[in-house]
């Protein structure tokens, strides 16, 4: 049996009371339970299941004060900005009740009886959808309430009607414990069975819970080298299970000619902004950027970066992760530093970094560039010409976003060969846009293909999300006549 520690992101010291992690025999007894409560849970009605999310959402913001403060002493991602996060995922609980209110997403789709043989005829179909039973979330650490216990993952696979046992983030083990506690309280006092979502905590908790076999499905936000473990775990099953994992990206942005010439300083700024959100740990940062060179607006970009200030990173060991990435693809020949990526040991901040080499050389070196920088550092790449463009997009893998500036009036062909392109690449475009602030609406998609995601046809954003953990189910032949509790 394990321990798991606090680690400040301040300090790199241990923090608050050491948790023990759960042994295989405690997660085996937790999705037990989790499968027992299901039998209720999935057959309630959907306008119930959703009494239970608004339920939850009410306990977040009863509680994000104290909730927002323990977890930026486990993150450093800011109070305010934690509290913004919080309003976010009460927002995706309530939007999650709302459809299950409105019936409108998994609404049962007749085709009434036709007489004579087929193919014109046929009998009464009914086709719905059942819930696959027990989820495993692996939440993520950079977003410890909208990826996390009560985040979509979460939020969607109850209104499925599934029960949940999240693996907790090592990250922030003391948050999720308090989450946890927080969401026992309002489930219980609202009426529902608590085991409907649960917790295990520890790495081998994790290999255990996604190869139980009642676990039925899992969801997973975080590195690729996680991810792709996990899920080679849940497809090697005696019998498989839909892994669902949002692996993150290397998001490539393409500015035009015309569009540097109408918005030069603007796009220098909003560039650095968006590059540096968060200290650039979002999986949808805008990583590597092409462009037809431009000093003048290189050096913008560069004096906007470097008035961002620095800050701590999630952890001691994502400051280590960062400073090696950036060390390596600095050192492939012809990568040159615009602004250096700097740390400061004693208090385990680090500010933002800048590199830039040609077109020509990335495609000397691409598979070295493309890897996934976690943390405030961008590549520029100075293209020949916009040509480059649709050359370059070949050297590139699944992405969950790419980004295109550029001016309407001037490059409306070119666009429409971009997205045509990158269609074929991502799960989202975005034009004279930026790829940070991923919106929380119905039909929002959030994924893409591999590596960016392991499943391209789902997405971990959005009323979509529910669809992962739903199985179609056809009832034949039955009518209200004849069967009225059946139909």
């Amino acid at each position: 049996m394990g321990t798991l520690y606090s680690i400040s992101p301040f300090t790199g010291k241990t923090q608050y009371d050491a948790l023990t992690e759960s042994t295989a025999a405690e997660v085996g007894e937790t999705v037990n339970r989790s499968a027992q409560a299901g039998k209720t849970w999935s057959r309630l009605p959907a306008a119930k299941r959703a009494v239970a999310l608004r339920s939850l959402a009410g306990a977040l913001e009863t509680h994000k004060d104290e909730l927002a403060q323990l977890a930026h002493s486990e993150t450093a991602l800011g109070f305010d900005r934690l509290v913004g996060e919080i309003a976010r995922t009460c927002f995706q609980l309530r939007l999650f009740a709302k459809e299950l209110e409105s019936g409108n997403l998994l609404t049962r789709e007749v085709d009434e009886a036709v007489d004579g043989p087929p193919p014109a005829g046929h009998p009464r179909i009914v086709r719905m959808y059942r819930p696959l039973g027990p989820v495993a979330v692996f939440g993520a650490g950079n977003f410890p309430f909208a990826f996390g216990q009560l985040g979509g993952d979460t939020a969607s696979a109850l209104a499925s009607g599934c029960t949940v046992v999240v693996k907790d983030h090592p990250g922030h083990p003391q948050l999720a414990l308090r989450i946890m506690e927080v969401a026992t309280q309002s489930l219980s006092e609202s009426g529902f069975d608590s085991d409907i979502l649960q917790s295990v905590r520890g790495m081998g908790a994790g290999t255990a819970l996604v190869q139980h076999p009642s676990i039925k499905a899992a969801a997973f936000t975080g590195s690729q080298q996680a991810g792709r473990a996990l899920w080679d775990l849940a497809t090697s099953r005696p019998h498989p299970i839909p892994f669902y994992g949002e692996l993150g990206s290397v998001n490539p942005v393409f500015i035009t000619k015309a569009a540097l010439e109408e918005r030069r300083s603007e796009l220098a700024t909003e560039l650095a902004s968006s590059l540096t959100l968060g200290l650039g740990q979002f999986c949808t940062k805008p990583s590597i950027v092409f462009l037809v060179d431009d000093e003048v607006f290189l050096d913008e970009l560069v004096s906007a970066v470097k008035q961002v200030g620095g800050g701590q990173l999630l952890s001691p060991l994502s400051l280590e992760r960062y400073l090696q990435k950036v060390a390596e693809v600095s050192e492939v020949s012809g990568v040159s530093p615009l602004v250096a990526s700097e740390a400061d040991m004693t208090d385990l901040s680090v500010k933002p970094g800048l590199l830039a080499t040609s077109v020509e050389n990335f495609w000397g070196h691409a598979e070295k560039i493309l890897e996934e920088c976690f943390g405030p550092l961008g590549i520029i790449i100075r293209c020949s010409s916009e040509s480059d463009f649709e050359r370059v997009i070949e050297n590139l893998e699944g992405t969950l976003v790419s980004t295109i500036q550029a001016s309407p009036a001037k490059d409306s062909h070119l666009v429409a060969t971009l997205i045509d392109q990158l269609s074929d690449l991502s799960g989202r475009v975005v034009v004279n846009g930026w790829p940070t602030g991923l919106a929380v609406t119905p039909w929002q998609h959030h994924g893409g293909p591999y590596p960016a995601s392991t499943s391209l046809l789902h997405t971990s954003v959005g009323l979509q999300a529910m669809m992962r953990f739903v199985r179609p189910f056809v009832l034949q032949n039955v009518t209200e006549s004849s069967w009225p509790e059946l139909s």
